[in-house]
């Protein structure tokens, strides 16, 4: 039986700094779903820098595909504004705009608080120790410099807090929204003493969980969450070419 699966060769970025490796997509999936899913991957993670341009042209031939399911996600992420399309021009990756960022960490702020508000009111010793053993993993990712290690752990440590308090579709809601939180996140975690504080933030949270209060709880996340506006400046000074 022939095999469903297809590896396609990427040819070598010119510099975009998005991964080179060979991509497998799935014929059972829309190509348009994997390129869009595979691009977006790259903006959020800085493999495309904002600001960078890209081609249409230059993407088909590294995914293998026509340039019409290419086309269509990029569409599909200008509509999410991580890219913008310049008609006659070109098309390039959306540089950060701190407004977006704002009205996302709002909504997450809101969402974020009453989560652990509602966690802290009902939960169970076993639900503490997996959030616990979430944050030894993560000390463990800062031991050995294991930045996507650490990342990752982030997001599950807040998909994990949702999931306990009984609403796991929010956070699916949530990740839709977070693209240039994201972005931001992907900026700030490399930086010195960046990770030592999360694990920090992350523990104040689960302390008041685990103490049962749900008022400490919502000012930790918000605490925790806010970090970012923090160093924003030093974040625009370090990486100008990043920010609109």
């Amino acid at each position: 039986m022939r095999s469903k699966r297809k590896t396609l060769a990427v040819a070598k970025s010119d510099g975009s700094g998005a991964d080179s490796a060979p991509i497998v997509l799935d014929r059972t999936r829309l190509a348009t779903v994997q390129v869009y899913e595979r691009i977006r991957d790259d903006i959020v993670s800085l493999r495309l820098k904002p600001g960078e341009a890209i081609s249409i042209n230059d993407l088909a031939a590294r995914f293998g595909t026509s340039r019409s399911p290419v086309r269509e996600a990029v569409i599909r992420l200008a509509n999410e504004g991580l890219v913008e399309i310049f008609p006659q021009s070109g098309t390039r990756i959306s540089t950060i705009r701190m407004s977006d960022v704002r009205d996302v960490y709002f909504v997450r702020r809101a969402v974020e608080a009453a989560l652990v508000e509602h966690l802290a009111i009902q939960h169970t010793a076993e639900q503490i120790k997996v959030l616990r053993g979430i944050l030894d993993r993560q000390k463990d990712c800062v031991g050995r410099d294991d930045v996507p290690g650490f990342y990752r752990l982030d997001e599950l440590f807040h998909h994990t807090i949702a999931e306990f308090a009984g609403f796991p579709g929010v956070w699916r809601l949530m990740h839709v929204q977070k693209f240039q939180m994201d972005r931001l996140r992907h900026i700030v975690l490399p930086m010195p003493s960046r990770p030592k504080r999360i694990v920090r933030e992350h523990k104040a949270i689960v302390d008041c969980i685990a103490k049962g209060d749900p008022t400490g709880a919502s000012q930790a996340m918000g605490h925790h969450l806010q970090q970012v506006f923090v160093i924003q400046e030093v974040l625009r000074e370090t990486f100008p070419q990043y920010f609109e």
